[in-house]
């Protein structure tokens, strides 16, 4: 379903020749135009008292008429949103009019099409003004949709900025690399496998796949760093390529993965994912060991049982301080893990929570750059070695 919303000002409304998708007419209503073109179900048309009724109900005749304040203060613009709020466009395709309306509405009602398509799953198919002001015999009518839709590159990049959640700003490009011509394409190869990377990054820092997750991050890097230009349907993504490119850049320098694993952890925390901080920071605890003692990192069976082994039978073979923060991390994770269930958990716990977790990711920054040459001693490597055979 189909509806038009029109903004009727006070002015007025001089006669001239406005040009839509071939239709030619001479009016001073611009929406006469509109309505012949895009053919709505419902057409709105929203004014102040003061506002020229007349000629809409002479030049469009059934509508309906919706009365606005003038938007002078603070109450005034309330009233406003409630009203447009209210309009029933829920599900349905949307098409406005900004031509005739007073100066302030514009930027306004841009904020009432981003309600009518985040709350109300409306679908804004067009932005529409008459370009009256043209020195042209006729006055062309353009699609002002493409400002509104910066708001949306906007919110996805900033999605996957703070909170690793690429699905929005992959689902523009996807859409939009979709209409270039297939002859076209070619020239935009590394622009066509940026959703896919982006969205497999996203998977895998939702999930905390961590060494996989790290590994994505490369690929982002990879193919934002090749692309070399986008066509002109997609130069909202030329702004963003490079702060894509930068914050791929996370782990360009850091050359242990448990290095890599804890500063994703300080990521997660950033991002308030405290539970996947524990997880990471846990993970990159015990890398550290592995790692510096040159042993496998990623065999889970020396992660989790013969080191699990150790520090539960003979933690005193590792340095002091590091053996107390992997305790307090287990202590903590194990809390989380399990929803603090048990506990009498209210806001000062969990304000406690995030307070010891960030001041263990701080002190395993500061510690195991520290403790490098103890951690990698034959005493532990051959410990390692004797438990692993036994199990």
């Amino acid at each position: 379903m189909k509806v038009l919303i029109s903004v009727l000002g006070a002015g007025r409304y001089q006669e001239t020749t406005y040009e839509f998708e071939g239709i030619k007419e001479k009016t001073s209503y611009v929406l006469t135009v509109l309505k012949k073109a895009i053919n709505p179900d419902k057409i709105y048309i929203i004014g102040t008292e003061k506002s020229r009724w007349e000629l809409a109900d002479k030049e469009i005749g059934n509508y309906e008429k919706v009365l606005i304040p003038f938007g002078t203060n603070h109450n005034e613009f309330w009233q406003m949103f409630e009203t447009l709020a209210s309009l029933d466009v829920e599900g349905k395709d949307v098409y406005l009019d900004l031509t005739h309306g007073f100066r302030s509405i514009p930027l306004f009602v841009s904020t009432v099409m981003n309600f009518f398509e985040k709350v109300k799953n409306a679908n804004i198919k067009g932005v529409y003004y008459g370009m009256f002001e043209v020195q042209e015999e006729v006055k062309p009518i353009i699609d002002m949709l493409p400002i509104l839709e910066m708001n949306k590159w906007i919110e996805g990049y900033t999605l996957y900025k703070e909170y690793g959640d690429s699905r929005k700003i992959s689902s523009l490009i996807e859409e939009k690399f979709k209409k270039i011509p297939n002859e076209e394409k070619r020239n935009y190869h590394n622009l066509g496998k940026l959703p896919k990377v982006l969205e497999k990054s996203s998977k895998a820092f939702g999930f905390t796949a961590i060494d996989f997750y790290i590994k994505s991050i490369s690929d982002v890097m990879n193919v934002s760093e090749n692309i070399k230009s986008v066509p002109k349907d997609l130069k909202a993504v030329e702004f963003l390529i490079k702060d894509i490119e930068n914050s791929s850049k996370i782990f360009e320098n850091l050359e242990k993965n448990w290095e890599k694993q804890l500063k994703l952890a300080e990521i997660y925390f950033n991002k308030n994912r405290y539970s996947q901080s524990l997880t990471a920071l846990r993970e990159a605890l015990l890398t550290f060991i592995l790692e510096e003692n040159q042993k496998d990192w990623q065999n889970e069976k020396l992660r989790e049982k013969v080191l699990g082994k150790l520090l539960k039978e003979n933690p005193e073979i590792f340095p002091k301080d590091l053996e107390k923060i992997i305790s307090k991390v287990r202590e903590l994770r194990n809390k989380t893990n399990h929803g603090f269930i048990g506990k009498d958990t209210g806001d000062s716990e969990i304000r406690s929570s995030i307070e010891k977790l960030q001041d263990y990711i701080q002190s395993a920054k500061r510690l195991l750059s520290s403790i490098k040459d103890r951690i990698n001693n034959k005493i532990l490597s051959e410990e390692m070695d004797k438990i692993y055979k036994d199990i």
